[in-house]
């Protein structure tokens, strides 16, 4: 064998490694999560009686139940549909000021005005959500911007974090308009405007498709700003999860993993959908 193959063969065999490492370093917990949600329940805090491991999805049907009348619990569908309303506010807001953003970021690209845009949408990847959630708290706390008791506050939070993901995805989709596609519709009487909303939108669908679902999975999982800015009677996902944990009882433990399965679960259909739509040959996540 020559020297040229045995280094193509340790390339691949070192490339195997560490793919298998990062499967199990990513697979593994995830996996455990979702396999210790459907183990037996334990009844009010006692074990159960069944010998060996039968699967089951009592954790899953005990989600509704207030068996300790804890005065923090909050049923699981209100958590999803409060989730789930934020998650839809953030998209919009994301796609409403993300788009623009990335418009003028590809238009400035490579000058000294769109490197200072980059960074500065960037800000939020290097901070932390907590910090910007505190912030928040301070910033819009004086009228006209008295935002403190408004649940509007979370999907602002949840929408500063995710513009980032929402800018990287649109901006390589704007590059790859070719000029002359706007300059004909320009030299055939569109305007500006008609030029973006008839030839840059459709052109950059697939890219809008999946920053809206970054914007969604982002929100939908989102915690850090979440747990400063969230009333109590309007808990997240990941703020029920967080509650559940925090109380005793293998029974309120079981709830929490379920929850988090089912989070895990949409997440990943996010994901999916992302690599499925996301355009080819693109280096931006």
């Amino acid at each position: 064998m020559t020297q040229q193959h045995l280094s193509t063969w340790s390339s691949r065999l070192g490339a195997a490694v560490v793919i298998s490492i990062l499967v199990g370093l990513l697979i593994t917990p995830l996996a455990a999560l979702a396999l210790r949600s459907v183990t037996p329940i334990y009844d009010h805090g006692q074990a159960s009686s069944q010998p060996g491991i039968e699967f089951n999805l009592d954790f899953y049907r005990e989600r509704n139940q207030n068996r300790r009348q804890s005065f923090f619990y909050a049923p699981p569908t209100t958590a999803m549909l409060i989730s789930l309303g934020y998650a839809a506010i953030t998209v919009t807001l994301s796609l409403a000021l993300g788009f623009p953003a990335a418009y003028a970021l590809a238009r400035n690209r490579g000058s000294l005005t769109g490197k200072a845009l980059d960074a500065a949408l960037m800000l939020p990847l290097g901070t932390s959500s907590v910090t910007l959630g505190l912030g928040f708290i301070l910033a819009l706390d004086h009228p006209p911007l008295d935002l403190r008791t408004s649940p509007l506050l979370v999907p602002l939070a949840h929408t500063l974090v995710a513009l980032p993901f929402v800018v990287r995805s649109l901006v390589p989709a704007l590059l790859s308009i070719k000029p002359r596609l706007r300059q004909a519709a320009s030299v055939l009487g569109a305007s500006p405007f008609q030029v973006t909303w008839r030839v840059d939108l459709p052109l950059v669908s697939r890219a809008l498709l999946v920053a809206g679902t970054f914007a969604f999975t982002i929100s939908l999982g989102e915690f850090g700003a979440t747990a400063l800015l969230a009333r109590p009677e309007y808990p997240t996902i990941p703020i029920a999860i967080y509650r559940f944990l925090g109380q005793p009882g293998a029974l309120n433990y079981g709830q929490a993993l379920a929850m988090s399965t089912l989070l895990m679960i949409v997440c990943a259909a996010g994901m999916l959908l992302i690599e499925r739509f996301r355009l080819p040959d693109t280096e931006a996540f």
